[in-house]
């Protein structure tokens, strides 16, 4: 058995016997909530009292099948751990709609995309077919925030360590591709982190009504927290600038049967220095003077997302099929992705009895910016070369194309299973390699 695999199996073990052998609930019920069951009723009495645990496994297998840039077939394997409390405040102490919660989050594995299927001379550009690959396959702090209401909810504070994506263009993760997963606006912009990363901060919304708000954040910007070595390191070492955000957000229910729709758009504006992709200070290429690259004292970006159901299922109260667009904008000056679209569709409730169920098709397009592209030429050209094939050529890339379709298996309430398609049009932006087929399988436990 692989080293990692093993310990990632004791590592379940350990989570589950000590409490699936006191509970109510026998281990593995096809019924219960958790793979542990209720820890002999312990857990559903502490969520009682404020006290509310996550204890959540998930991996992710995906197989090269044809294409890429090494067509050489393989497998690969990754996981996270989530261990987590949220604390009802209210519960606990009294505090009116007071929230405080903690979290780490450990990863695992290896990717399948840059083992095999995008050129190693080009960095990876969002669409890691193992999502939660990356950032350091290690543990992080995630999550150590406290949040208030004031006023009916109508203002929300919320103060701590925390992802930025958590709260800003937040639209969660239905699909294992990357780049249909998580806050685009993350992807591209190389200064936004989303889960597992916190970063100290705090978000400030304004809830004008129950289905339409404001808010804003600020947050520090340390790419040292995404690191192996400053992971747990959350101090002020390695902080390079600031992270300001503001987000315009409806919640619409259309129709008679209320169907449920999130529309967004937002911007952010990063205060790190950052050097530009192609020009120097005096406005020329820097690659042809030899000049250094002009330095900027910021970089900015964009986004919308809508998400609106549009049929209702009567087989299920909530199934039926809802449809999504997202658009991310990155900064021309020091973006390599200027900008990332998707756009697809989810089913819920497919089948008669399979009302948790869903089946969910989308399609991504990464454009790398076009003045990277040009610096890469440039590159070539300077260095003499035509080939493709040369190892020293800089591949010029344009843009990569990604599609999923899966179907979504809630087993019990504990156990999802997501087998999945995954095809990739010019991987990294790369023509001259082979559009690449990948299968893959999700795995999600609630401990």
């Amino acid at each position: 058995m692989d080293h990692s695999i093993r310990e990632n199996y004791i590592f379940l073990m350990i989570l589950m016997f000590p409490f699936g052998s006191l509970a109510n609930e026998l281990p593995f019920s096809s019924t219960g909530k958790y793979m542990a069951g209720d820890w002999n009723g312990v857990r559903s009495e502490l969520k009682n009292k404020g006290y509310d645990f996550t204890l959540e496994y998930g991996s992710m297998v995906t197989s090269n099948i044809s294409g890429g840039y090494n067509k050489d077939r393989t497998a690969r394997y990754s996981d996270q751990y989530i261990i987590g409390a949220d604390f009802d405040l209210q519960k606990i102490a009294g505090i009116t709609d007071g929230e405080f919660k903690v979290s780490v989050i450990d990863r695992n594995g290896r990717d399948l995309t840059s083992d095999r299927i995008q050129d190693p001379r080009a960095p990876v550009i969002g669409s890691t077919v193992n999502s939660n690959y990356g950032r350091s396959q290690t543990w992080h702090a995630a999550q150590f925030w406290y949040r208030q209401s004031w006023y009916a909810k109508t203002i929300d504070l919320k103060l701590g360590l925390m992802p930025v994506g958590e709260d800003f263009d937040n639209n969660g993760c239905y699909f294992q591709n990357l780049s249909l997963c998580g806050s685009l606006a993350g992807h591209g912009a190389g200064v936004w982190y989303n889960t597992p990363i916190g970063q100290w901060g705090a978000r400030l919304r304004y809830n004008f009504t129950p289905q339409v708000y404001l808010q804003t954040g600020a947050f520090m910007y340390n790419p040292n927290y995404a690191t192996r070595s400053g992971s747990f390191q959350l101090d002020n070492t390695g902080r390079l600038g600031n992270m300001y955000l503001m987000e315009f957000g409806y919640t619409p229910t259309l129709g008679a049967n209320k169907l449920p729709g999130a529309w967004k758009v937002g911007a952010w504006y990063n205060t790190a220095k950052a050097s530009d992709v192609l020009k120097d200070a005096e406005g020329d290429d820097y690659v042809t003077s030899q000049r250094p690259p002009a330095t900027h004292d910021g970089r900015y970006g964009g986004w919308i997302y809508l998400l609106q159901q549009v049929t209702a299922d009567p087989r299920s109260p909530r199934g039926g099929l809802s449809l999504f667009w997202h658009l991310a904008m990155n900064d021309r000056d020091t973006a390599t992705m200027d900008y990332q679209t998707q756009i697809g569709a989810i089913y819920k409730g497919p089948f008669s009895g399979r009302g948790q169920d869903y089946i969910g098709f989308g399609v991504s397009k990464m454009h790398e910016n076009s003045k990277v592209a040009r610096r890469a030429q440039l590159l070539n050209d300077k260095k003499g070369l035509d080939d493709y094939d040369n190892p020293a050529w800089t591949p010029v890339r344009d843009a990569e194309y990604a599609a999923e379709l899966h179907y979504s298996f809630v087993v019990t309430p504990w156990l999802t299973l997501r087998p999945n398609v995954q095809l990739l049009i010019d991987p990294g932006g790369v023509s001259e390699i082979d559009d690449a087929w990948v299968v893959g399988t999700q795995i999600t436990i609630k401990l």
